[in-house]
């Protein structure tokens, strides 16, 4: 009996019942585990299979794109006959038919066919190309399907596509060998201070940024925020830089810095001495450092796709613009013997001043215009200035050049003083309309006017004690300035000390140089910048002018990019309801109309 009753042997069944439980659920965590992954896996290869359907799409829109410039001069007929052959791996009658034996796009990580249907033209204008298709893209990795359907439209680029961006810095000119006139440092771009971007942003080079702004001509480095880049509603905007990102460390002498073509991390004693900069090379995968910290929609998202720009011819303009005589079918009207253009007090050469006339001035002395006046075009072989007679410094004089003007040197308007003497309250006025080709410099100073125009500039452009508009009449949208410039574009001391923006409706592109403030200045550029290298200095909040230093707000930090002194917003009507006067675009390009996963 005591047998039964002794408890030897309890310990062994409670081992293996302790074994079965834990065998039990290690089993289980396994299998769950295992599931997880094959979930997981295949979550994966959905994605994969979605972005793989993805690349379909663009393969056959860049295909497009890049092919248009040998079909854009084609005759109709021609371009169809091309279009039909370049498409003619992918195309089949309807939706339901079979993928063709060539549709495959080459990929890595899986397997891609293209197939278009439902091409046509939306149009009845047979000289109108624009034309409409659909194309199904379906993709397969690691056995799983998707497939992906976009409606395209192929048509003629209204506007060149520097445009479509807020700010961008490109090489105009990319080559290689003995006779390139490109540098290293094309398409550097450099953010100083509190500049606010809103809008998608393109840099060719390298992007450095610096929590200070330089303050205009004494070149005194102001403490701020470093740069906000921000999207549309809920999207962050699309930062696309070709090269790397760069943080500016210390504040070393501007001059050098925006040289600058290595970006060292460290210095030697001679390199400080000199006054350049060290910087902080950032991972592509972690800017935030470069960016204000103020919230994270300001800080953009990386791309590294290449858009595919035309640079502005700005000399093949000069035909449009330029005539001397009626060989070109121009009713053309010159001012009497020893008469410069001008209707002045005393009504002197009363014979030139044709208003609603193709007029051209051959003057060996510079061409003042004091008063409005009215043309179909203007051509003259010498400068232009545009002022107001000291007795009606209030009226405001319109200059309206309906089929363009061409200016054979510089054009100045208001009156530069060289000693910085300036009158916000008593800037001369203008109202400028139509298209201007000026073969010299293009300054602006001292001045308060409104534009309806392109403007194409072979010199430099300085824009100081300035404050620009865009022309409007009654209910009508307001107008804008797109100035293209093949030198250098100074835009500074513009609205300064002002608490409230000067609002430019406008796009400025230049070949050279970019250099834009916003330290004492107030701008909001509702438009976009483009240049060869882009420099923006601003900071945030409130200027006090001050007897030997401005005074600035402190914690710039805390104040939001909305208070920044130079704000650049992109404006989609530069592109839809553009300006006369912009250059023509001789290529194809690709707007996708909708997609939809099937």
């Amino acid at each position: 009996m005591k047998y039964f009753c002794s408890e030897k042997g309890n310990t062994l069944i409670i081992v293996l019942l302790m074994i079965v439980i834990f065998t039990v659920a290690g089993l289980s965590l396994v299998t769950t585990t295992f599931n997880g992954v094959k979930k997981t896996d295949a979550r994966e290869t959905q994605i994969q299979s979605i972005e793989l359907a993805e690349k379909g799409i663009d393969y056959v829109s860049t295909l497009l794109e890049t092919r248009s410039k040998d079909y854009i001069n084609l005759d109709v007929s021609a371009f169809d006959t091309a279009i039909d052959n370049l498409l003619d791996n992918y195309e089949v009658d309807k939706p339901s038919d079979a993928f063709l034996d060539n549709s495959i796009i080459p990929a890595e990580d899986g397997v891609v066919k293209v197939k278009i249907y439902d091409r046509k033209r939306i149009s009845t204008n047979p000289e109108d190309l624009t034309q409409t298709m659909t194309i199904h893209s379906q993709a397969t990795v690691k056995g799983k399907t998707k497939t992906l359907i976009s409606t395209i439209q192929l048509g003629g680029k209204q506007t060149p596509e520097a445009l479509n961006y807020a700010l961008g810095s490109y090489n105009p000119f990319p080559c290689t060998g003995s006779n390139c006139s490109s540098s290293t440092d094309d398409g550097n771009m450099f953010l100083h201070g509190g500049v606010a971007i809103k809008g998608d942003v393109y840099v060719e080079g390298n992007l450095v940024t610096h929590n200070h702004g330089i303050e205009g001509e004494a070149r005194n480095w102001i403490p701020s925020d470093y740069p906000s880049m921000e999207g549309e509603g809920s999207q962050k905007a699309r930062l696309i830089l070709l090269k790397d990102l760069y943080k500016l460390k210390n504040s070393p002498n501007y001059s050098v810095h925006i040289k600058e073509k290595e970006f060292p991390s460290s210095l030697n004693w001679y390199e400080e001495l000199l006054g350049q900069g060290k910087y902080e090379k950032l991972d592509k995968n972690f800017i935030s450092p470069a960016f204000t910290s103020f919230q994270s929609k300001y800080v953009p998202k990386i791309e590294t796709r290449t858009p595919k720009f035309t640079p502005i011819k700005i000399d093949d303009q000069k035909d449009d613009y330029f005539f001397t005589d009626s060989t070109r079918n121009f009713t053309v009207t010159k001012p009497p013997a020893n008469c410069v253009f001008i209707l002045d007090l005393q009504n002197k050469c009363t014979n030139s001043r044709t208003n609603n006339g193709n007029v051209y001035v051959n003057s060996v002395n510079p061409i003042p215009f004091m008063e409005s006046f009215s043309f179909k075009r203007l051509s003259t072989t010498n400068s232009v200035t545009f002022n107001s007679h000291p007795n009606k410094i209030a009226n405001w004089n319109q200059l309206s050049f309906e089929n363009g003007a061409y200016i054979g040197g510089n054009l100045t308007i208001g009156k530069p003083d060289v000693n910085g003497h300036y009158n916000v309250n008593n800037y001369e006025k203008f109202e400028i309309k139509g298209p201007i080709f000026v073969n010299g410099n293009l300054t602006i100073w001292n001045s308060h006017v409104k534009f309806d125009s392109v403007i194409y500039v072979t010199g430099t452009t300085t824009i100081r004690f300035a404050r620009l508009e865009g022309t409007k009449n009654g209910n009508e949208d307001e107008k804008s300035l797109v100035l293209f410039g093949k030198k250098k574009i100074l835009i500074a001391n513009n609205n300064v000390y002002k608490n409230d923006p000067n609002i430019i409706r406008g796009f400025f592109y230049s070949e050279d140089l970019m250099e834009i403030y916003g330290v004492g200045s107030n701008v909001e550029l509702q438009g976009g910048v483009f240049g060869r290298k882009v420099v923006l200095n601003a900071t945030r909040g409130n200027v006090t002018e001050g007897s030997s230093r401005d005074k600035y707000d402190d914690n710039q930090d805390r104040i939001s990019p909305d208070e920044s002194r130079l704000r650049v917003i992109y404006n989609p009507d530069l592109i839809q309801n553009p300006p006369e006067g912009l250059p023509k675009v001789s290529e194809l390009s690709v707007k996708k109309i909708d997609r939809y996963l099937q």
